[in-house]
């Protein structure tokens, strides 16, 4: 990870000869804690929020309003700042950026290119940001830490383990620090795991190495293990709140009218922590073939193809654009009648929640139909949260 690409790129200077009063409204205005200082055109030192605060405090406790911001004013910013400005290369990575930081005990420098311009801005915030990001935080599932042995495939085994149990794995980082020798310690995150089966991953991952701790983020789970038992009292920062909706069903047939269907889910999804299904049930009698003789051959086989193909494909489009707000999404696909189709899925999936709208393609034979919905209201074993079409909402206003 390379300091250019996570580099705060809108810099804001400031003059050597300019005020106190002139930095101190820049900071604020640009929400940044430091100003690279120029003079001529050429880096001279750096001005932070806590060289700004040392000298406003200094003669501050005796003055008025008007006499701090006088005084503020006739403070120049080369009476404050700190000379021989520390600079990163762009080429450097994070962790040569936060080791330059942290030796010389400062929040942030300016980032230089080969010819020494300033291109950007490096700071805790960004390498914080950066760590959060590439440690798969954001996708909240589960993170499991494991001493194991520094062999050729130890890790792998570990992972091989999660797929099995539908963990799609986010991220895994690596260290010898804290670990005996011929050890070392691995953090992997994964998430879209099965909740019901944790029992049995954490058992099996058991025998793989040896268990530090579990933290499931979604749940608010946080088990830390000694000699492969839970330590007591150690379970969680917090007590653990039970989702109102572990698992929410959407059915969608990629239409307009489904889209404030899959927008609600979505909004429960997210709100509730929840897992979200995403279904479409294709029905090959309502898909609108046209009606042939007997003596004109179709190919039927090429047909169903091309369908598979453009279901496939919106289907992908439809996750990927959940996923960017709910990550534990998935995406499922069956045949025949809708009204009889889902909620055999959702009792096989344990889905909590069903959301559906109310009416789907006019066009193109509904292939979601607002019958349907009436028919999952009676029949499913869960509530059932119907959503009005696109169409009906305009029509409605």
């Amino acid at each position: 990870m390379l300091v250019k690409y996570w580099m705060r790129k809108d810099v804001t200077v400031v003059g050597a000869d300019d005020s106190l009063q002139e930095a101190t409204r820049l900071m604020k205005e640009n929400s940044t804690p430091i100003l690279p200082v120029l003079r001529k055109g050429k880096l001279v030192g750096v001005v932070t929020d806590r060289d700004v605060k040392r000298a406003s405090a200094s003669d501050a406790t005796t003055l008025d309003v008007h006499e701090l911001a006088y005084l503020l004013s006739k403070i120049k910013v080369s009476e404050i700042m700190t000379s021989g400005a520390i600079t990163v290369p762009q080429d450097f990575t994070l962790e040569e950026a936060a080791t330059i930081l942290l030796e010389n005990n400062i929040s942030g420098a300016p980032v230089l290119d080969s010819s020494g311009e300033i291109t950007g801005i490096i700071s805790q915030r960004e390498i914080f940001e950066a760590l959060v990001s590439v440690s798969g935080l954001r996708n909240q599932g589960v993170q499991f830490a494991f001493e194991i042995e520094d062999r050729p495939g130890s890790i792998k085994e570990i992972t091989d383990v999660i797929r099995r149990y539908d963990g799609r794995l986010v991220s895994i980082l690596s260290s010898y620090d804290r670990a005996a020798e011929g050890r070392r310690n691995v953090y992997i995150r994964a998430h879209l795991i099965d909740r019901d089966r944790m029992p049995q991953l954490r058992d099996e991952l058991k025998h793989k190495g040896r268990l530090l701790y579990v933290v499931d983020h979604r749940e608010g789970l946080r088990e830390e293990y000694e000699e492969g038992h839970i330590i007591q009292g150690a379970t969680a920062a917090h007590e653990p709140v039970e989702p109102l909706f572990r698992r929410i069903l959407v059915c969608t047939d990629f239409s307009e009218n489904s889209l404030p269907a899959r927008d609600k889910a979505l909004a429960l999804a997210k709100r509730f922590g929840s897992e979200l299904m995403l279904l479409h049930v294709v029905n090959p009698r309502l898909l609108g073939y046209p009606a042939f003789d007997d003596h004109i051959p179709v190919d039927w086989t090429d047909i169903q193809r091309s369908i598979d193909e453009i279901v496939r494909e919106n289907l992908d489009q439809a996750l990927s654009e959940c996923r960017k707000v709910v990550p534990e999404t998935t995406a499922h696909l069956c045949s025949g009648e809708p009204a009889v189709e889902i909620v055999p899925f959702a009792k096989k999936h344990n889905v909590d929640l069903i959301v559906m709208g109310t009416h789907g393609w006019t066009g193109f034979k509904h292939l979601i139909l607002g019958s349907t919905a009436e028919n999952v209201v009676r029949t499913a074993h869960c509530p059932v949260l119907t959503v009005r079409s696109s169409m009906q909402l305009r029509d409605r206003s």
